[in-house]
């Protein structure tokens, strides 16, 4: 695996900053969930609920998420975007597991990065 330069990394920290804060310039808002990576049947399905109830949260609103590895990024953009974010947040919440095997559980969090 290659690692970053420190200089590299701090450089590209800032430009997400900078890149999430126009992003909420423009109306986004964001909710981040780590350490949710689907490891079986049970944790597909799981992950299945996640995305259901993304799609709800969204309703017709102009949406996106981004995956990585072990979590995913979901944007909302529109009239009453905060309050969907807010109310995916509380679900997500509800369908968090109490703890995952090595990895704790999900990290959810507002904000893109």
């Amino acid at each position: 695996m290659t690692s970053i330069p420190e200089d590299d990394a701090q450089r590209q920290a800032e430009e997400l900053i900078v890149a999430e804060a126009g992003d909420v310039a423009r109306g986004w808002h964001f909710l981040t969930v780590d350490n949710l990576a689907p490891q079986g049947n049970a944790d597909a399905l799981l992950y299945e609920k996640v995305l259901d109830s993304f799609d709800e949260a969204a309703g017709d609103r102009e949406c996106r998420h981004r995956g990585r590895r072990n979590g995913i990024t979901f944007g909302i953009r529109g009239a009453g975007a905060e309050r969907r974010i807010a109310w995916l947040h509380a679900r997500l919440e509800k369908l968090k597991p109490p703890r995952l095997p090595g990895d704790g559980s999900w990290d959810i969090r507002e904000g893109a990065r």
